[in-house]
């Protein structure tokens, strides 16, 4: 693969589009990318329940049950992006952070990279968080469960508890 010709044809806050001719396979062909500086999700424990958020996603027009997650500032370390994508979102911190792993977003279209954090030992903030967004609070296995049966349809999240599951060797192969 080699890129032929690139063009900035998006630049906004939070994201870049860039329009790529690449020749591919012998042929030409074009590619949409949206750059992207990478997000976190924070997978926070307190004692057998999951701290979930509940908020409105404008791109589907539905409100989704969540982990925290959140996108990177300029200069920001995924650790600090965690913990303030914890305490905004949810109102705790952290005592303890350990990374789970991290993903690829959507690579068809996408360089956003996620992080993957377990949050524990949590303690309620001083500050508070972010009104829009209801916290629920959900035993493990009824979060399972609702990843069986599509209540959870948010990919970072289940991929998050996926990594969770495997880290903690609660699924084994």
């Amino acid at each position: 693969m080699r890129v032929k010709k690139s063009e900035v044809v998006y630049e906004g806050r939070l994201v870049r589009v860039r329009r790529d001719v690449v020749e591919l396979g012998g042929r030409e062909r074009t590619r949409e990318v949206v750059e992207h500086p990478g997000s976190v999700v924070v997978m926070p424990l307190l004692g057998d329940r999951v701290v979930a958020v509940k908020q409105y996603r404008h791109a589907i027009g539905d409100v989704l049950l969540e982990l925290p997650a959140g996108t990177l500032e300029p200069g920001e370390s995924p650790e600090e992006c965690a913990l303030r994508e914890l305490e905004e979102e949810t109102g705790y911190t952290a005592g303890a952070l350990e990374e789970l792993g991290s993903f690829y977003a959507s690579p068809g279209y996408t360089s956003e990279i996620l992080f993957a954090f377990l949050a524990s030992d949590l303690r309620p903030s001083r500050r508070g968080r972010e009104p829009w967004i209801e916290v629920v609070e959900i035993p493990l296995r009824s979060l399972l469960e609702m990843v069986k049966v599509g209540e959870i349809r948010d990919s970072k999240t289940i991929s998050t508890i996926m990594l969770y599951l495997v880290k903690a060797r609660l699924l084994r192969f």
